[in-house]
């Protein structure tokens, strides 16, 4: 038999080998690749905010799936080279020369990396389409979330496909680089156990997780808030602390054991215990992945509910369904024209209001950040909305009693303070015709949604004599007109709204195309000091911009516009944030089976000894279940409750409050570990049955 023969086949007894280090590729590309396709569509690029917080979120995300996958084929792909020193340890003995075997491993890597790349990447294209379908048909469906393919999801895949192969590659070449032919030999049978683990190993690692998630979380909110002092981008070195507990607990399930109090628990596991502590530390650090792949799966699950969350609840409570706010120059539709308007689209108004503002000079006070991360106070000038007491009690109903030199805040629902701008703020009020000033008194805040973000940093409420006082002189180039209205039903008025929201558009001129944060004021000392004033200019005032209602000032506000548009963008990072869920969930599971699966391959001579030895099946099944508990039930709880401790400081050190809908998605995510273990559950069940096959285990469960 030439060796060509014996080569092809130890290939063919050791197929199951290519086939697992085959899958993880495939698997790999098609969901990094698939996601990359989603995330790079225009659809989604359409609705991430250039430099926003969610669109680094989602590179952040992509980055962190990347990852996760690179981990677990390089996983998959240590195995295969555990198993491929065997083949290569029987043909060194047969004398087969290392470069020859090198080139024959080269060929076979080649082989079985491209064919699975390409099966992976073609596939991806389908998947991500099904994905996004599915998605489309249960949450939304409109013309601007039609799948578009993205082609930069394609290079983004080839990208990741390139680096996954040169980490394999790197791999083989550090195999083939073994000299010594009994290292390649027993490389299957090498050991890698730990130093006696002391019982308070565990303990330690506890107390490091909170320690590091509170140290990185909770210290720099309370710096800020009691010092004004940001903590340094070197402090989250502190979650390296979460890490390393997160070592130590995994670490002590694996490799500790004692007599203890129970010397019986000891004796009765003590070959199941002691059979994983002669592989403690590529099983603690298998486990240690799975945990960090649970983790990122609730987090990002989490954090898209919770985006959604608050995204549609915002503007729910506002008092007046419609309402919008322009320059009193500009000729928009009044009461008259929105009525018709409606009786055109079925729709029944059931209260309008309109009134004036003023568009006054402030010195406010806020804070600002060094490069240091030291927040200072600092004055501002700049233009702010002010209304009168009684106009304000007219339309809230909210009887508000002002004395001449005293102001009111307006703020949104449940108001709380920050860093950045208090409630008091306002230093002077000035009349930015004649000039004249005043040093208000600050009065309190008073609560409406509609009026809340007409101006920043707040809407101002003055009494009607000082509101009569700084009127005097103004032209409407200094004042604004609101009109709000209810309607009934108004969940089922989105055509109407529509409709409304268009004609608005269409009259809209230069005087109110400017950005959200454009203030005549700050352009004008701008201009004056020869500086370039930032927010001059303005958004594509057109309807077919889905930015529009994000970035114009003058957006007007419909709550079942609102949730409409806030669907369509917050879908998107919903949309992607499950789909991290499902990749990390996929590969936790198939890690864990595959971490079985070896176990079982690799002890397969000492389970047929305890047979010899008298063990019946029940024993043997029985240290088999006592090793599969440990792999899929405590690195899934030790990333349950990382993501549990993450999620609860996450949203408490937010605002130092936990509000009632933060709750409820705490309580969610509870479910959703749930759900995380009835899906591990279904996982072990097939891997005990896989493993039970594999030992020759038959008439138990």
């Amino acid at each position: 038999m030439t060796m060509s023969k014996i080569a092809a086949k130890l290939r063919r007894q050791n197929k199951e080998q290519y086939r697992l280090l085959g899958t993880c590729i495939f698997l790999s590309v098609l969901l990094v690749s698939s996601f990359a396709m989603m995330f790079f569509s225009s659809s989604i690029q359409e609705f991430l905010p250039p430099g926003g917080d969610t669109r680094k979120l989602m590179w952040l995300m992509l980055m962190v799936v990347a990852i996760g996958c690179l981990l677990f084929t390089l996983y998959g792909s240590s195995l295969f080279f555990r198993k491929k020193s065997r083949e290569f340890g029987v043909m060194m003995a047969l004398g087969a020369e290392k470069k020859g075997l090198a080139r024959q491993l080269s060929a076979e890597l080649a082989a079985v990396v491209a064919g699975y790349i390409f099966f992976g990447m073609i596939l991806a294209v389908p998947v991500s389409y099904l994905i996004w379908k599915l998605f489309q048909l249960m949450v939304i469906n409109t013309a601007q979330m039609e799948y578009r393919f993205g082609i930069g999801g394609i290079f983004a895949g080839l990208l990741f496909a390139g680096g996954l192969s040169l980490c394999i590659l790197g791999a083989g070449i550090r195999f083939i680089r073994r000299s010594n032919i009994m290292d390649i030999l027993n490389a299957g049978r090498k050991t890698e156990m730990v130093r006696k683990i002391k019982p308070w190993c565990g303990k330690l690692g506890v107390v490091l997780v909170v320690a590091g998630l509170f140290l990185a979380m909770a210290v720099p909110p309370f710096t800020v808030y009691l010092f004004h002092q940001g903590m340094p981008v070197i402090w989250n070195a502190t979650y390296l602390l979460c890490v390393a507990g997160l070592y130590l607990v995994i670490l002590s399930s694996v490799g500790h054991s004692e007599r203890g109090r129970h010397p019986e628990r000891y004796y009765n596991n003590i070959i199941s215990t002691n059979l994983m502590r002669f592989t403690a530390r590529q099983t603690t650090r298998n486990m240690c992945v799975i945990s960090l792949l649970a983790f990122v799966m609730i987090l990002a699950a989490f954090w898209g509910v919770m985006y959604y969350y608050s995204a549609t609840k915002g503007g729910s409570g506002a008092p007046y369904d419609y309402s919008v706010h322009y320059p009193a120059a500009e000729a928009q539709m009044e009461q008259e024209e929105i009525g018709k308007l409606a009786e055109e689209h079925g729709v029944e108004i059931t209260s309008y209001a309109g009134m004036d503002s003023l568009e006054l000079i402030i010195r406010y006070t806020g804070r600002d950040m060094d490069d240091n991360r030291k927040y200072f106070d600092v004055e501002y000038e700049k233009l702010a909305s002010f209304l009168s007491a009684s106009d304000f009690t007219k339309i809230s109903g909210i009887p508000v009693s002002l004395k001449e030199g005293e102001y009111l805040t307006v703020t949104v629902s449940g108001f709380q303070e920050n860093i950045w701008v208090s409630a008091d703020c306002l230093n002077v009020i000035e009349h930015p015709v004649t000039g004249e000033s005043m040093a208000p008194e600050f009065r309190g805040t008073v609560e409406f949604d509609n009026l809340a973000d007409v101006s920043d940093p707040f809407t101002f409420l003055l009494s009607d004599e000082d509101y009569s006082r700084f009127s005097q002189g103004l032209t409407e180039e200094w004042k604004e007109k609101h009109i709000l209205f209810n309607v009934e039903n108004v969940m089922e008025t989105y055509g109407f709204a529509d409709a409304w929201k268009r004609e608005y558009i269409t009259r809209a001129t230069a005087l109110s195309g400017h950005y959200k944060l454009y203030d005549a004021r700050e352009e004008e000392l701008a201009l004056a000091e020869g500086k370039e004033y930032s927010y001059a200019g303005g958004p594509d005032l057109s309807p077919e911009n889905t930015q529009l209602m994000w970035d114009w000032k003058y957006a007007p506000f419909a709550k079942v516009l609102m949730q409409a548009d806030v669907m369509e963008r917050v879908a998107v990072f919903v949309l992607l944030s499950i789909y991290v869920s499902i990749i990390s969930l996929t590969a936790a599971g198939i890690m864990s089976y595959v971490r079985s699966v070896t176990i079982a391959m690799d002890n397969r001579q000492l389970f047929d000894d305890l047979k010899k030895l008298g063990a019946d099946d029940v024993y043997r099944e029985k240290v088999m279940r006592v090793q599969l508990r440990k792999i899929f039930a405590y690195p899934v709880a030790a990333g349950c409750m990382i993501a549990g401790v993450f999620s609860l400081f996450l949203t408490f050190f937010n605002d130092m409050r936990l509000q009632a809908f933060e709750v409820r998605m705490l309580l969610m995510e509870g479910g959703l570990m749930a759900l995380i273990a009835v899906v591990m559950y279904v996982v072990y069940r097939l891997a005990y049955g896989r493993m039970k096959n594999i030992v020759g285990i038959t008439g138990c469960d």
